[in-house]
């Protein structure tokens, strides 16, 4: 998949939304929605995707899609400290059971800038304090349970689809400052119009520099260690 093909299917995916799922039998004139459906599995498949084909050895790779990884039977707690911690990105890739890199796909940023680096900067707390340490995942389909271990060079990577919805000088101060983390990154993969916008002929550009530094990224975490 290439990165026109990502950035396009991402757009056709926010066009489908806007429908209904299921279509009544009859007096389909009736039936209207307010709101679109969400497309953020959808994206989290479609990177999924995208990250895959650009595998060349499969060997012992495995992509994983929301997996819930938990730290339970550990010292490790969440917030409150009262619960195992427990882990979630949006994407996780790992190489023989080691987790290299994890992914947070947002589809733009929006309203949610100042959360967005509170929570950058405590994934980058985080990751310092898993690295080495197993976690424990249960397979979506099977329900059959694995160990994988963090790595201790794991990142943590945002993934900005759309620009759309914050100023742009917001937007590269924030940006500027999660990207002083070390431990995680921050790309946005396209600058202009959000790709779900609603007037006729948006238009959007790919932002080359970050979806190949992205590129660039996906790869070494599919090397093998």
């Amino acid at each position: 998949m290439t990165q026109t093909e990502f950035i396009d299917k991402v757009r056709q995916a926010y066009i489908v939304a806007r429908d209904f799922l299921y279509q009544p039998i009859t007096n389909q004139q009736v039936l209207t929605r307010g709101t679109s459906h969400s497309i953020s599995s959808v994206t989290e498949d479609l990177f999924g995707c995208y990250c895959t084909e650009k595998i060349t050895n499969a060997g012992n790779i495995k992509v994983y899609i929301d997996p819930q990884l938990s730290f339970s039977g550990t010292n490790l707690k969440n917030k409150n400290n009262k619960r195992p911690l427990l882990v979630r990105p949006d994407l996780a890739i790992a190489n023989d059971n080691v987790i290299q890199c994890m992914f947070d796909i947002k589809t733009d940023l929006g309203y949610k800038r100042i959360e967005l680096y509170n929570h950058a900067k405590e994934r980058n707390d985080q990751i310092n304090l898993i690295k080495k340490s197993v976690a424990k995942y249960y397979d979506g389909k099977t329900k059959v349970q694995k160990h994988l271990t963090f790595s201790e060079d794991t990142k943590f990577i945002y993934v900005v689809i759309s620009q759309g919805n914050i100023k742009k000088s917001v937007q590269d101060d924030f940006i500027s400052r999660i990207r002083q983390l070390d431990k995680v990154e921050i790309y946005q993969l396209s600058t202009g119009d959000h790709l779900n916008a609603y007037h006729d002929n948006p238009n959007w550009q790919i932002n080359k520099t970050d979806f190949d530094n992205l590129d660039k990224k996906i790869l070494e975490c599919l090397i093998e260690q």
